[in-house]
């Protein structure tokens, strides 16, 4: 298969629901393109952010209509009489411009029907008023939290290394996030600020190896013939 055959594939062997052959086939081509394997995991960084989103996603709350009626309920509404005298007065013109109706309402019931009819208009906009003035007011929802992740990479020797990790969090870029050796011990380290959620990542030695996480405790395969490390973050307090 050709490069614009595999492209059209990759959404389908990342759900994992082609046939072996055709998925042995596009996992070989992926070893050797690197453009189709950096747009493979271009995708595969918009498929799970879409899954992180998804699930942080929280429904309103069921108290929020009650909330919202008994905030209009104590307000106080003040009608200023001036102003229901006006709307009386234009309603009433607008009754009498009409003979038929000015023949059906004596003048005394066109007042109180003018009357009552501004009074629930008045009452009805002061309503809307209040309610948009109250959810419109409502203090902002507070901001996703995050928590600082630690990772470490031992090495077996204490050479001089470009070490970095990529995953879900950076787009896979192994050029963002570099790890640091300041003691000179071999073991590398760093740490991120992640939002709660479910990431797939690995450590990158000299921009060229990829290395799955020693510490992780869960793993997937990464379609390349190696393993992705899985890292899921609950809350937000530091691990």
């Amino acid at each position: 298969m050709n490069c614009k055959e595999i492209k059209k594939l990759l959404n389908s062997y990342i759900d994992g629901i082609l046939d072996k052959d055709t998925s042995i086939q596009i996992k070989k081509h992926l070893e050797s393109c690197p453009d189709c394997r950096k747009e493979y995991l271009e995708l595969k960084n918009v498929i799970s952010s879409l899954n992180i989103l998804f699930t942080q996603s929280r429904p309103a709350p069921e108290t929020l209509t009650q909330s919202i009626m008994t905030k209009i309920t104590q307000e106080k509404i003040e009608i200023q009489s001036s102003w229901i005298n006006n709307l009386k007065k234009q309603i009433s013109i607008s009754i009498l411009s009409f003979p038929r109706l000015s023949l059906s309402f004596p003048r005394r019931r066109e007042s109180i029907f003018s009357f009552r009819l501004a009074g629930s208009l008045a009452a009805t906009a002061a309503i809307i008023f209040f309610a948009f003035t109250f959810i419109f007011n409502m203090p902002a929802t507070s901001p996703v939290c995050s928590a600082e992740v630690q990772f470490s990479l031992k090495l077996g020797d204490k050479e001089n290394h470009v070490v970095a990790i990529a995953g879900d969090f950076n787009g896979w870029n192994h050029e963002n996030n570099l790890l640091g050796d300041s003691d000179g011990d071999g073991i590398w380290t760093g740490t991120l600020k992640l939002e709660p959620g479910r990431y797939e990542y690995m450590f990158v030695l000299d921009g060229k190896e990829w290395v799955p996480d020693p510490n992780a405790l869960r793993f997937v395969n990464d379609g390349f013939g190696n393993r992705n490390s899985i890292l899921e973050i609950n809350s937000c307090s530091s691990t």
